[in-house]
């Protein structure tokens, strides 16, 4: 055991740098469009809004990577290409805020009603709110062509029905982006690795909360999903 944690801790440096390199040296993947979904977690005015709850904890790298117009970037892209879009929002409403058993980081999205609406079945107030769609991206998200799912609870997508709607589509592959890269875009990655979907992250289509949470993303990414691409990546290898 000892040797094999060695051997994985050795290891980590090459898979930051396999995550990090330009993908380029490595040939694109080769999607059957009928069977990809390009899945958007968290698109929402907390954290891509300037004036988000959430916003000033992923800034620096949402500029850095250029995220915000690369999420548009695949949305645009899943549209002229036919490729199945499908959303995930993270919602909080008022019967939420009393959970006894809330994560730390839970605990505290609840308590300064972070990407909260009253009621999902109240529209009132919702508009424009936290928990709102960020508004560049309405349109795609909004053409009654998109799978806008159910919101998840916590970070995977174990809690809605995300899995059963891209099944149902006969999808098999997933390209992935969205916030915030080492929570819901990790957490979104393993559960649908462990579902049998094929996960291709986009690494400038994802932000975290400083460099730190983002290299660490990076190595989950490389170890566990198929591929690790940039936004250009996935333009090029659907326009094929």
């Amino acid at each position: 055991m000892k040797t094999l944690l060695l051997t994985i801790a050795a290891g980590l440096p090459l898979m930051l740098a396999s995550a990090v390199a330009p993908a380029a040296e490595n040939p694109l993947p080769s999607f059957d469009k009928k069977h990809t979904a390009i899945v958007i977690t968290d698109p929402q005015n907390d954290f891509l809004a300037p004036d988000g709850k959430l916003y000033g904890l992923v800034a620096e790298n949402l500029a850095e990577l250029g995220t915000v117009a690369n999420i548009e970037t695949l949305m645009k892209t899943a549209k002229s290409e036919g490729v199945a879009l499908a959303v995930d929002p993270l919602v909080y409403t008022r019967v939420d805020i009393d959970w006894s058993g809330a994560g730390a980081l839970q605990r505290q999205l609840l308590d300064m009603r972070a990407l909260y609406r009253d009621s999902l079945a109240n529209p009132e107030g919702f508009e424009g709110s936290g928990a709102d769609f960020y508004a560049p991206y309405k349109p795609y998200i909004h053409d009654g062509e998109t799978i806008v799912v159910a919101p998840h609870k916590m970070y995977g997508p174990e809690s809605n029905d995300l899995i059963y709607q891209l099944r149902s589509r006969g999808i098999d592959t997933v390209i992935l982006g969205g916030l915030v890269a080492n929570l819901c875009v990790d957490s979104h990655m393993r559960a649908l690795m462990e579902n049998g979907f094929k996960v291709f992250v986009v690494k400038d289509a994802v932000g975290g909360p400083g460099s730190d949470a983002y290299n660490a993303a990076l190595v989950n990414y490389s170890m566990i999903a198929n591929g690790v691409l940039t936004t250009e990546d996935v333009t090029q290898a659907l326009a094929r």
